[in-house]
C-alpha cells in the first residue's frame, strides 16, 4: 500500500473511532437512560396550571353555584385520574390507549383536543412527550395522592370524646334519629 492511501486509511479508523465515542468517553452504543418521571414534581405542575379550572371535583363557584367538572373527567387527586369516568383516562405503560394523553397530543384545531382553544394554545410538545413518558413507564405517582387543599379530606369531622353533646334542638341530632 502506498504511503498517501496508508495515511488516509489511518485518519479515517481514527476519525471513526472518535464519532463512536461520546464526549464521556463511552461507546456511542450505549443509550443512556432516561431518568424516571417524577409525578409530583414533574408532571402535577403541568395539570394544575392547564387543566384544574375545568377539570377539579364540584365545588361551589363565585357565584354560590356547583361547579361541575368539564365532562365529567377531574384530575385533581390519584383516585380520581385512575378512576376517570371518561372511558380509558390513563392506562399505565400504555400512553396510547390513555385519554390523558391522546387528547393533549391531537391537532391544535382538532375540536377534542385539550386544553381547548378558547381556553389556550396546545402544551407544548416538551410537556406532551413528559405525560407520554410517565404514562408509559407505569403512570407512577410516587406518594402523591391529591392536591393540598384536598389532602384534609372531604368528610365532616367526626366527634370526639370530651366534645360537647349535640343539644334537643340542634338539626344535626334530629337528622340522625330521622328527623328534619
Amino acid at each position: 500500500m502506498n504511503r498517501p492511501l496508508l495515511a488516509f486509511v489511518t485518519l479515517l479508523s481514527l476519525a471513526a473511532a472518535a464519532i463512536a465515542q461520546d464526549a464521556g468517553g463511552k461507546p456511542a452504543q450505549e443509550p443512556k437512560k432516561a431518568e424516571a418521571v417524577d409525578f409530583e414534581k414533574q408532571v402535577w405542575p403541568i395539570l394544575e396550571k392547564n387543566c384544574l379550572e375545568c377539570h377539579s371535583k364540584a365545588a361551589p363557584g363565585p357565584d354560590g353555584k356547583m361547579k361541575k367538572p368539564k365532562g365529567g373527567v377531574v384530575l385533581d387527586s390519584k383516585d380520581a385520574i385512575t378512576a376517570g369516568k371518561k372511558g380509558k383516562l390513563l392506562v399505565a405503560k400504555k400512553s396510547g390507549e390513555s385519554l390523558l394523553h391522546t387528547s393533549i397530543s391531537l391537532a391544535a384545531d382538532h375540536e377534542d383536543r385539550m386544553p381547548p382553544a378558547k381556553k389556550g394554545d396546545p402544551l407544548p410538545k416538551e410537556q406532551q412527550d413528559l405525560i407520554k413518558q410517565w404514562i408509559d413507564e407505569g403512570a407512577d405517582f410516587g406518594k402523591w395522592t391529591a392536591k393540598k387543599d384536598d389532602k384534609k379530606g372531604d368528610k365532616p369531622a367526626e366527634k370526639k370524646d370530651g366534645d360537647a353533646p349535640a343539644e334537643k334542638g340542634d338539626k344535626s341530632e334530629k337528622k340522625e334519629k330521622g328527623g328534619l
